[in-house]
């Protein structure tokens, strides 16, 4: 008989939280990560796939037929120096993309994301008798520099392990304990970037008037949009 995998416990799963905000990895480099997640995912049976989009990890379960659902969480963490003061603060550096030796912090919640996504995928596994059908958890690399999901899908993510008729992602946010926030369709998936080149024309300090300064120009610009996010926000 197949031993039955145990879901994660509580103390469990704060002490994965805990491990993974001490040790924070950049944007395509969560190799650490990656291997963390990988093993428990083997150890609850998922066929796990690695190095998928660069370090991104792909498990499936099957468990009859039906659907298929993807459930996804992404693993990268910030140029960000720690200042928390936890029992569990990161103290890591690593080179970023353009060389710089930074320091590196879970400061948007990525550790939550993966720690929730093992939780959700040992219960998947432990007790199969609520479902029938294929799950696929994934672990995106990336995330925070836009590249990661892109990644994953130029590399064969659907023709590799097949298109999910659901994708559920998650996110924390500041909301009261035991509320969940839940929107159907697409939210939060995707980003946009833009450049703006402010054109000015210098002079002396004495003689502002004289000049056309980009950095005034740019304060009011960034004060602008701010305020139409704040518009926005009054109009809920």
């Amino acid at each position: 008989m197949t031993d039955v995998p145990q879901a994660l416990s509580g103390e469990q799963l704060a002490e994965i939280y805990r491990d993974l905000h001490a040790n924070p990895e950049l944007s395509f480099q969560e190799v650490r990560t990656a291997a963390i997640v990988a093993d428990w995912l083997k150890s609850w049976g998922y066929d796990v796939n690695t190095g998928v989009g660069g370090t991104g990890v792909v498990g499936i379960l099957d468990n009859g037929p039906g659907p298929t659902a993807l459930l996804r969480a992404d693993m990268d963490a910030l140029p960000l120096l720690e200042k928390t003061e936890l029992s569990y603060a990161s103290s890591e550096r690593a080179t970023d993309r353009d060389g710089h030796d930074v320091p590196v912090m879970h400061a948007c919640g990525h550790d939550v994301h993966v720690t929730c996504l093992l939780g959700a995928a040992s219960r998947l596994a432990a007790d199969r008798s609520g479902y029938s059908g294929r799950l696929m958890v994934v672990f995106q690399p990336a995330e925070e520099i836009g590249s990661g999901a892109k990644a994953m899908v130029e590399d064969g993510l659907y023709e590799r392990f097949g298109t999910p008729d659901v994708v559920l992602g998650q996110h924390v946010a500041p909301m009261v304990a035991g509320v969940v926030g839940i929107h159907g369709g697409t939210a939060m998936a995707a980003s946009d970037s833009l450049t703006i080149t402010m054109h000015g024309r210098g002079g002396h300090g004495s003689r502002p008037e004289s000049t056309v300064d980009p950095i005034v120009m740019a304060s009011h610009t960034v004060l602008r949009l701010q305020t139409i996010v704040l518009a926005r926000d009054r109009r809920r």
